[in-house]
């Protein structure tokens, strides 16, 4: 083994591998996944009213008139 190969004080051996980051411009695969499983921005406005609506019965009767 060489010595760049060794383990260090820490137990570690060889460079460290990070994570690449997508080309720019590009979504990578996580970026993707999030849009498909996570669509906060569709639903949140829909949430927030249906929360408002049945916390307070003064706020449905309101916007019932």
């Amino acid at each position: 083994m060489r010595k760049h190969d060794e383990p260090n004080e820490y137990g570690f051996a060889g460079d460290p591998t990070l994570p690449e980051p997508p080309p720019k411009g590009q979504a990578d695969e996580q970026d993707r996944a999030e849009e498909v499983a996570v669509p906060g921005d569709d639903i949140t406005e829909s949430v927030s009213e249906a929360i408002y609506e049945e916390t307070d019965d003064g706020h449905a009767e309101e916007n019932r008139r």
